[in-house]
């Protein structure tokens, strides 16, 4: 019984006997630091309740689930049922019943502490529960059986598979504390994530208990302290509308008073307490480490601290492992230099790879380089720019080069074409508005590039069936026939010229709908005094093709329903559901379907400008794990009747629009819609055919890389995407990678370390002309409404799912608003 309950401050605690957090909990009390008091339930206790209900096989077999979000979460509703139905050991009851009396009737905080978190190397943050405010041995032992089964929720599977560890290997152990009635709490990070500053320590604060600044409820007090002396640099005040209390049982959240909103949850000298007792938290653990407090009756007390793993602390070019590799050709930087994501961070979500990166950069400098807003200036700084670098892992463009050549080359705002594209509208501390001295004499110019955009606009779509046409004889090749040499010149000599050619009418198709897009929602304002109606005139547009996928994938899952075939999606993992799709008797309607859809969308994927990832038409196992999705929705969901909805609101706000207006207004709004539409449009199916041309690019990319990994050059065929084009070229022309002077298979995977290192990464979203992190001048304030792009029509009210990556989509639950960065 003594190894199932330990001192929270005894000598033999341990990752293995405690978890992390007991752990760590445990260096911090002996090392005289303010803990509550407690004890462990050790991972003996877990292991012996598993053996007792003899649940290890059980679990170790439903976890073994595939990449699906909802085969996670089904694996997770079965295993938590096991341990509910399981019994509590009488030894075990007995054990945790004498601790507990130890405490009397004060409240308890019952904390789960896994064997597989907290680590250096890896964040298990937020990922077991917690309860707060136990009382009595009955609320205790279930509080106890809950902790253990959150072992096994699906967020904490996937990110363990993530990270290689085997469901057999992990343990579960529970801190138990006497609770800190906490009239305010929050987080602090002894470096400042946002920057990457070790100089400073970012804090979060709240009224209450801190579970519902960790749930992402409430919007915190956020203060940057100087670490060295504990001084308040910047402040924050958040609106604090809600707080956690102790209830009767457990805990409940409630409103804020009005009058307390506005009060700082920590003063200034609190705060400066905080910072050094968690000066000393970093010196103890010999790393930046992300440490929970609460503040109560004037004293603070610690409650959790973890290494903080997910950082953008090491300056670029200072990953792990091998992150030296560009090339990247970094000229002088000029004053208007400003990096943002502007557009890239839709293209490229992630860290790019060596190989995308290497092929990127020119293409990127290639296509500014021909830009016509670029060649009319005819300026001195035009062939100085850099227009994209890599830093953090992640690709950045020069805001501040563009916003330069819109306003000080043409006289333009720049802000509202920033936004468009998603910059930042950096104001770089100058007024925003019309230089109509420098616009008057660039007329000339503008004349001749509209006139151009108008004969690029017309010839753009003739060449969508040639891009068909040349696509479907390269996947009628045999490529098999042609050597590395051979294949490598087809993707550089033609089809990348091909790529570049329709990147530049591409360009005009953007450029001309965010123009006319900006016009319309500029004259619709004016002339209603509401611009949502602009918004309104945009939605359920005909012939746009990418809006064929989501009806598609739904009429698929329909038939798979039809055909009593439904089943074979929702039990297996996708590879293995299309597999027996493929042999199922009566299947055929089924794959006809697929397969139709392959050929109009099977060049698309999750990260088209990513030559890494590959597209639908060579994994068609990712559409059937969509089609999962669908299948899952139920019968309430039809997106034809959604898009339906969406043409009739269209055209009752074109009325609504209309009505407003004067005849001869109403001729202009009705020659600016069917501009908008037809540019939009445009420019929507430009994209399709654009990403289209990358479909032999990637699969000659791929055939390489299989080729070199059966000559044992590689381990893997990916490994060719994590190298560059010179090292490519020298292998080919050398004949072998040895001849080169190459060791490719050590370059790949010390290049590996340093991608892997920035796919967990923060990463700043804006750089300045040094290059380092700052933050971009977006004057948001507490009471300001953040606002976003909309990705459906209408109106909705609900709880923010923020989703960082499809791997999470299986939280978005019913009735919430999805909120994500691309």
């Amino acid at each position: 019984m003594k190894e199932f309950i330990l001192k929270l401050d005894a000598e033999a605690l341990s990752l293995a006997n405690a978890g992390g957090k007991g752990a760590n909990l445990n260096r911090l009390i002996r090392a005289g630091m303010p803990v509550p008091p407690g004890y462990v339930i050790s991972t003996a206790a877990y292991r012996h309740f598993v053996a007792a209900n003899e649940l290890q096989a059980e679990i170790e077999r439903i976890s073994q689930v595939g990449k699906d979000p909802a085969a996670f979460e089904d694996a997770s509703r079965q295993i938590r049922d096991l341990f509910s139905a399981g019994s509590m050991p009488d030894e075990l009851a007995m054990a945790i019943g004498e601790a507990v009396q130890d405490f009397g009737d004060r409240p308890l905080a019952a904390r789960s502490s896994a064997t597989a978190e907290d680590l250096p190397e890896a964040s298990f943050a937020g990922q077991q529960e917690s309860y707060l405010n136990v009382r009595g041995r009955k609320a205790l032992l279930e509080a106890v059986r809950l902790c253990w089964s959150s072992l096994w929720t699906a967020r904490a599977m996937a990110y363990r598979r993530e990270q290689g560890i085997s469901p057999a290997e992990v343990s579960l152990a529970v801190v138990v504390q006497e609770m800190a009635p906490a009239e305010s709490a929050g987080v602090l990070f002894t470096i400042n994530p946002l920057t990457g500053n070790r100089g400073e320590m970012l804090v979060n604060a709240t009224w209450g208990l801190g579970e519902s600044l960790v749930a992402g409820r409430v919007n915190p007090d956020s203060l940057v302290l100087d670490k060295a002396s504990g001084e308040i640099k910047e402040q924050e005040l958040g609106d604090k509308a809600l707080m956690t209390r102790a209830a009767e049982a457990g805990t409940a959240e409630v409103p804020v008073p009005e009058e307390q909103r506005s009060l700082p949850a920590i003063t200034a000298e609190e705060a400066a307490e905080l910072a050094a007792l968690c000066r000393q938290v970093e010196a103890l653990f010999g790393s930046p480490q992300d440490i929970e407090w609460a503040l109560a009756s004037g004293r603070i007390y610690l409650l959790q601290s973890r290494p903080v793993t997910a950082l953008d602390s090491q300056a670029p070019g200072q990953a792990p492992g091998d992150d030296a590799w560009p090339p990247q050709i970094n000229v002088a930087p000029l004053p208007f230099d400003y990096w943002s994501q502007m557009d890239m961070g839709e293209r490229w979500p992630e860290p790019v790879t060596p190989f995308t990166w290497s092929t990127a950069e020119p293409m990127i400098a290639e296509n500014q380089a021909r830009s016509d807003s670029v060649r009319a200036i005819k300026g001195p700084f035009v062939d100085q720019v850099q227009w994209s670098r890599r830093e953090y892992g992640r690709v950045y463009f020069n805001e501040g080069a563009m916003i330069h050549l819109l306003r000080d080359g043409f006289g333009m705002p720049a802000a509202s074409i920033s936004s468009a594209m998603g910059g930042q509208a950096h104001d770089q501390g100058a007024d925003d508005g019309w230089r109509w001295g420098t616009f008057i004499r660039r007329i000339p110019a503008v004349v001749k590039m509209s006139l151009k955009w108008e004969r690029d606009l017309k010839e753009y779509p003739d060449l969508f069936p040639i891009i068909d046409d040349w696509v479907e004889t390269f996947l009628a090749a045999d490529l098999s026939a042609a050597d590395d040499a051979q294949l490598w010149a087809e993707s550089q000599s033609i089809w990348y010229r091909r790529l570049m050619d329709a990147m530049d009418y591409h360009a005009v198709a953007t450029g001309a709908s965010s123009n006319n897009m900006g016009m319309l929602v500029s004259f619709v304002k004016r002339s209603t005094g509401d611009e949502q109606f602009a918004y309104r005139l945009m939605s359920g547009l005909k012939d746009v093709i990418a809006a064929e996928i989501v009806p598609a994938l739904w009429q698929m899952a329909n038939k798979l329903r039809e055909l009593g075939l439904a089943d074979v999606v929702l039990k297996n993992d996708p590879a293995m559901a299309l597999t027996e799709l493929r042999r199922a008797p009566g299947g055929e309607p089924f794959l006809e379907l697929l397969e139709a859809f392959l050929r109009r969308h099977g060049h698309r994927c999750m990260s088209e400008a990513e030559w890494l990832f590959p597209r639908w038409i060579e994994v068609p196992e990712q559409v059937v794990e969509s089609i999962g999705g669908y299948l899952r929705a139920g019968d309430e969901y039809n997106p034809l009747a959604a898009e339906a909805k969406q043409r009739q609101d269209r055209e009752q706000a074109t009325a609504e629009v209309e009505g407003k207006l004067d005849p001869l207004r109403r001729a202009y709004f009705r020659w600016a819609l069917r501009r908008a539409h037809n540019t939009i449009r445009l420019r929507d199916n430009g994209q399709h055919y654009l990403v289209k041309l990358l479909l032999p690019m990637r699969i000659i990319y791929a055939t390489l890389g299989q080729r070199w990994a059966s000559r044992d050059w590689l381990e893997e065929a990916d490994d060719f995407f994590f190298l560059v084009v010179p090292e490519i070229e020298g292998t080919i022309f050398a004949g072998k990678p040895q001849k080169a002077g190459l060791d490719l298979r050590k370059i790949v995977a010390q290049r590996r370390v340093a991608y892997d290192y920035w796919r967990t990464a923060r990463f700043p979203e804006t750089l300045g002309v040094d290059g380092r992190p700052m933050r971009p001048v977006l004057g948001v304030s507490a009471t300001d409404v953040l606002s976003g792009i909309p990705a459906s029509g209408g109106l909705a009210r609900g709880r923010a799912a923020v989703i960082q990556s499809p791997a999470e989509a299986g939280r978005v639950e019913a009735g919430q608003i999805l909120v994500t960065r691309s």
